[in-house]
C-alpha cells in the first residue's frame, strides 16, 4: 500500500507540476498516463466503467470525476486532479488513490476563501479519526 500512495503522489506531483493557464485536461491526461508507464504502474481510471482517460479532472463546479477534454484551464479556475494508479507489489495488488484542489492563476478572494475552508474542514474531520469515531459524529467537526 505504501508504494501506491507513494507512486500516486509522485504522479500527482507531476500533473500539478504542468497545471497553469492554458493547458488542457487532455495534456494532464497525456502527463499522467506517461507518469505511471514511467512507474510501472496502472493509471486506474483509465476504462473503469468505461472511463476514457486516466486521471480525473474536475474543474469549479465539477464536484469530482470529471473526464479531461480540449477545454483550456482558464485564469481563476479551481482544478480538482485526482489521480489512483494500481502496482504490483510482492504478488500482491494495491491503489493509490489520492486528489489535490488547485487555485490557477489569480483567483479571486471568494474562491481562494472556499478552497481553504474545506480544506480546515477536511483536516477537523482528520483530527477526529480513531478508533469508535462514528461517521456521523464527524459532522459536528466540520
Amino acid at each position: 500500500m505504501r508504494l501506491a500512495g507513494r507512486l500516486s503522489r509522485e504522479v500527482l506531483d507531476i500533473a500539478g507540476r504542468y497545471l497553469r493557464v492554458g493547458v488542457t485536461g487532455d495534456e494532464l491526461d497525456r502527463i499522467v498516463h506517461a507518469a505511471c508507464m514511467e512507474r510501472n504502474c496502472y493509471p486506474s481510471p483509465l476504462n473503469y466503467y468505461k472511463f476514457p482517460k486516466s486521471v480525473c479532472v474536475s474543474p469549479n463546479e465539477v464536484i469530482c470525476h470529471g473526464i479531461p477534454d480540449c477545454r483550456p484551464i482558464e485564469d481563476g479556475d479551481i482544478i480538482n486532479l485526482d489521480v489512483t494508479v494500481y502496482v504490483e507489489y510482492k504478488g500482491r495488488f494495491y491503489h493509490g488513490d489520492l486528489n489535490e484542489t488547485y487555485l490557477v492563476g489569480n483567483c479571486d478572494e471568494e474562491s481562494v476563501h472556499l478552497v481553504k475552508v474545506a480544506y480546515d474542514c477536511l483536516k477537523a474531520g482528520f483530527e477526529m479519526i480513531k478508533p469508535g469515531t462514528m461517521y456521523r459524529d464527524l459532522g459536528a467537526a466540520i
